[in-house]
């Protein structure tokens, strides 16, 4: 009888202890798995977004540093870049070679202008902006790669589809050379400002309308807005991103986006 005594259970009081202890515990627990789910969200969807900025800024430095470019080393361009937009035509259509200014948050267009020939032995010489190789009766013509930026591409109101796209023109004719392509998805924005200075010391940019002289930009600077491919990224409340001269670009969502800026210097500006 005195080992029974000896050996005792729990009382109710500490069964209630235990089981609050646990319940602690266990909230702790889920609160940081689910802080960490969202750490893992919100990383990955700026890490897309990012990845996209990186994307086309790296593709645009390549192309923009080709404004004012000859394939024939016998002949120059007065200025890199086409005029401003006069009529209403719109990439892809023909007729819209020309650089289009932006008063709003809807993204302004770029236009570069060089010089084809057909006897280079590059092979981007032998392309248009999109990859496609140029038919040698162009040969001797000025080329213009026009980029911007199509949100909705598709038209059926899926935010997927905001994507930078281009097309090379004839200047002389305003005809497409081939079929738009698209460069990259993700992107809901894009702005341009021109350095323009009569010598290689850049000290202000403008905005295309406000470029008086196309033969001394000397640099660009681009801005662009991309987004994340995963909705769901962020704590949902209005976010608004501001890229160079134009207006916010303004959301009320949880996608992840992102504002890369760069500046291009032309090596072929003032020959």
């Amino acid at each position: 009888m005195r080992q029974f005594k000896l050996q005792r259970g729990m009382t109710l009081v500490e069964m209630m202890i235990a089981g609050v202890l646990g319940l602690i515990v266990t909230y702790f627990i889920l609160n940081i798995m689910a802080n960490s789910n969202r750490t893992a969200l919100t990383s990955d969807g700026l890490a897309q977004a990012q990845e996209s900025g990186r994307f086309v800024m790296g593709w645009l430095q390549e192309e923009v540093r080709r404004a004012g470019y000859s394939a024939d080393p016998t002949q120059t361009l007065n200025n890199g870049f086409a005029d401003i937009c006069t009529g209403t035509a719109t990439p892809p259509d023909a007729g819209a070679h020309c650089t289009f200014e932006a008063t709003d948050e809807i993204s302004d267009r770029i236009a570069i202008r060089w010089l084809y020939a057909s006897d280079s032995t590059s092979t981007r010489d032998q392309q248009d902006c999109t990859g496609t190789a140029l038919p040698i009766t162009y040969d001797g013509e000025t080329l213009i790669d026009v980029y911007w930026v199509e949100q909705d591409f598709g038209s059926d109101g899926d935010d997927y589809d905001d994507v930078l796209r281009c097309v090379t023109y004839v200047e002389d004719s305003g005809a497409v050379v081939a079929s738009a392509q698209t460069i990259a998805s993700g992107v809901l924005g894009m702005q341009v400002l021109y350095g323009e200075a009569p010598d290689d010391n850049v000290t202000r940019y403008v905005a295309a309308n406000e470029v008086s002289d196309w033969g001394d930009v000397r640099a660009v600077r681009i801005s662009v807005l991309t987004r994340a491919f995963t909705a769901n990224t962020l704590d949902r409340r209005t976010r608004s991103y501001i890229l160079l001269d134009a207006d916010p670009y303004t959301y009320t969502d949880r996608t992840a986006r992102y504002v890369m800026t760069s500046t291009f210097f032309l090596p072929n500006a003032g020959l």
